[in-house]
């Protein structure tokens, strides 16, 4: 291509036959996009610094709940990149809307066009995806790149990619009657972490019998610590979604991933397994601030915290907890030492914090999210609650 003019039209001659999002990238700059958007849509800014970090002609990433974007570096404009995604390969679930609501960023009231928008783009595998990115390279810069080449320079992607074996060993498992039994006992586990509940973990004894999570190692120590790996990997996601302050089940997943790879016994391996979920469920209860044993006082924290993004007014959180607002505005007050409209004011502005350090989104747009009424409001409040502007907590936490 011998400018970003010629560029940019390939793009949309390239869209019109695969309906993929594409995103042209100069630095960290996106300068063009197909199809027309506006920034609530643009790739997370978690996933884009991946992508543009990578020195690979081709790259690829995947989000936890399964949605992948790929990469691929050009050659004209300098330092420019394709970004193409968000895809998934089967139609998305409601849990991966509320993921996506989630990473992306978006108000409720903007939640149908941003479903409108995922409804264009097709289904695809990895695998396919890969193939036509290796297209789009070829037809700009004449490079034969192969799809084995992309395979065998990342070995995570072998199994990922090899459909053939993939399904054999499907078919082996289910001949060998090795089927998946742990839904019961995850959905158990996850339960007690969100709700911060580790006493119940007293009740639960982990083995093979009771969780088991397919073959995931070639190895008993290495499926143990694969083991260990997804089991804390859910854990993380649950704490967050429970109240847990992001840097804290990162750094504790982090801890958890690192010991179980020192580790070199089963029976170290079946002990630190038998932690993972106990000890993120106790973090989420230490961190359930302000502290209280009154049932009826944690309910309406917990509403509060994981309702940050709607229009939460006293009146909800004792209807929601079974109480006039007059008598529950009352006994908030007087078991906590502060009122309830407060603490959901403290509660937004916290993941106002969350969100002007781990995305790039517009603090017009965070105010939005929060559902404060004007973004001159949210700037006020933040700065009486932490003594800096948000641009200012922004620059410092970069």
């Amino acid at each position: 291509m011998k400018d970003s003019y010629n560029l940019m039209d390939f793009i949309k001659m390239y869209y019109l036959d695969s309906n993929i999002p594409m995103y042209l990238f100069e630095n960290d700059a996106c300068v063009f996009c197909i199809p027309e958007q506006t920034e609530l849509t643009y790739p997370p800014k978690k996933y884009i610094d991946h992508l543009l970090d990578s020195p690979k002609r081709i790259s690829y990433c995947t989000t936890e709940y399964g949605i992948f974007f790929c990469s691929l570096k050009v050659d004209y404009p300098k330092n420019g990149t394709i970004v193409f995604g968000p895809l998934t390969n089967i139609p998305y679930t409601e849990s991966d809307l509320q993921q996506l609501y989630r990473d992306y960023t978006v108000p409720n009231n903007d939640r149908t066009g941003f479903h409108r928008f995922l409804r264009q783009i097709p289904c695809l595998s990895m695998n396919s995806l890969l193939k036509k990115c290796l297209f789009f390279n070829y037809c700009l810069h004449g490079e034969l790149l192969t799809l084995d080449q992309l395979i065998s320079s990342d070995a995570s992607m072998q199994t990922t990619l090899t459909d053939a074996s993939l399904l054999e060993e499907t078919y082996q498992t289910k001949e060998n009657e090795q089927h998946n039994q742990t839904y019961a006992i995850e959905e158990q586990i996850l339960n007690l972490v969100k709700t911060g509940n580790y006493q119940g973990f007293k009740n639960i004894e982990f083995s093979d019998s009771n969780y088991h999570l397919g073959v995931t190692g070639s190895t008993a120590l290495r499926q143990l610590k694969n083991n260990i790996i997804i089991t804390t990997t859910l854990c993380t996601r649950a704490s967050i979604e429970g109240g847990l302050d992001y840097d804290s089940a990162y750094q504790l997943s982090d801890y958890f991933i690192r010991a179980s790879e020192r580790l070199n016994s089963v029976e170290s391996l079946y002990d630190l397994l038998s932690k993972v979920g106990y000890t993120f469920a106790e973090k989420v209860a230490d961190a359930k601030t302000p502290v209280s044993t009154d049932g009826c006082i944690q309910k309406a924290i917990r509403y509060i915290q994981q309702n940050t993004n709607q229009h939460l007014t006293v009146g909800d959180v004792a209807a929601y907890v079974g109480f006039s607002k007059s008598y529950f505005s009352a006994y908030f007050k007087k078991t906590l030492g502060f009122s309830v409209s407060a603490f959901i004011l403290r509660c937004k502005l916290e993941e106002g914090k969350e969100l002007l350090q781990y995305t790039n989104k517009s603090i017009s747009t965070i105010s939005t999210f929060l559902c404060f009424s004007s973004q001159s409001h949210f700037q006020t409040a933040f700065k009486k609650q932490f003594g800096m502007t948000p641009n200012e907590y922004r620059r410092r936490r970069s």
